[in-house]
């Protein structure tokens, strides 16, 4: 295995996980210290944990310990050569994201249910990727619009009524899903980069307004309130549309004028016998189903 990771760096992770029926000792770490993605995660226990700060070649770390009790743990990392990071929270949330000031070359970073200090991302330069989960309402988010490489934003879970602290000149992807108590995106020209949007989960937003954007691929799914789409007719340069489970008329939409640039056309009932003879429609009007990979 070790051989193995000396090879193909960052192309293979090393995960160890599920040792619910005890706790996972990280000292085995030792036989692979080649290792560049290391993740040790769905663990209920881990003893000798420091070993992990002993992989000079870690480059990605995925972590998560549900009875982990030691909010100091990010010092013992070298957080400075590390390009992705994923957090699990633990039973406390108590980890402290301090030490994260110190990871300058991270890009890719998933934080779930730990705050404690999270405004020190507002200063990380090559962070691009962020995804904020079970965050909790009392957060207030707005450093999220200090971080200026930032490119995707996803928040799942968590909750909150608005997310209009957060605006962005660089954003171009969003996705919100899940977010308890959700009440709208607000005016979306608080991200004029902003080119994809996937909003999934939410049930109490009832109207969303596109009208001040340019997005290439709008994904609309389970908003079983959703009714309406304002400025849809507006976006010139939309490549995919996809919804499911809203109250949005799926006549209009199946019958409707798209721009040229369109590819991508999904719209799904809760009726098979809708949905196959929309599909037959979609198909003759020349869209594709699924986006090519």
């Amino acid at each position: 295995m070790n051989r193995l990771c000396g090879e193909f760096g960052e192309k293979l992770e090393v995960r160890f996980f599920g040792h619910y029926g005890g706790h996972f000792d990280a000292s085995v770490l030792t036989h692979i210290p080649k290792v560049s993605w290391l993740s040790v995660d769905c663990l209920m226990e881990i003893v000798n944990e420091q070993e992990i700060a002993n992989l000079a070649s870690l480059r990605r770390l995925s972590f998560g310990v549900n009875k982990f009790d030691k909010p100091g743990f990010l010092n013992q990392l070298d957080l400075g050569k590390l390009d992705r990071l994923v957090l699990v929270e633990n039973v406390k949330r108590n980890l402290d994201l301090s030490p994260l000031q110190n990871a300058r070359e991270l890009e890719t970073l998933f934080l779930n249910g730990f705050t404690k200090n999270i405004g020190v991302l507002a200063g990380l330069p090559k962070l691009k990727q962020l995804s904020l989960g079970g965050i909790a309402k009392t957060q207030s988010l707005r450093f999220v619009s200090d971080m200026s490489g930032l490119r995707s934003l996803t928040l799942v879970l968590g909750g909150r009524q608005s997310i209009d602290e957060i605006a962005h000149p660089g954003l171009e992807e969003l996705n919100v899903l899940r977010v308890r108590g959700l009440e709208g995106l607000g005016s979306l020209a608080r991200f004029p980069r902003l080119r994809e949007l996937v909003v999934e989960d939410q049930i109490k937003i009832r109207s969303i307004n596109v009208s001040e954007s340019n997005l290439r691929k709008l994904i609309l799914m389970n908003c079983k309130n959703l009714k309406e789409i304002q400025g849809l007719g507006n976006l010139g340069e939309l490549i995919e549309f996809r919804t499911s489970q809203t109250r949005l008329d799926l006549d209009a939409l199946l019958e409707g004028e798209w721009p040229p640039s369109l590819q991508v056309l999904a719209l799904y009932s809760g009726s098979q016998k809708w949905n196959d003879a929309a599909r037959e429609t979609v198909n003759r009007r020349g869209y594709r189903e699924f986006a090519l990979r």
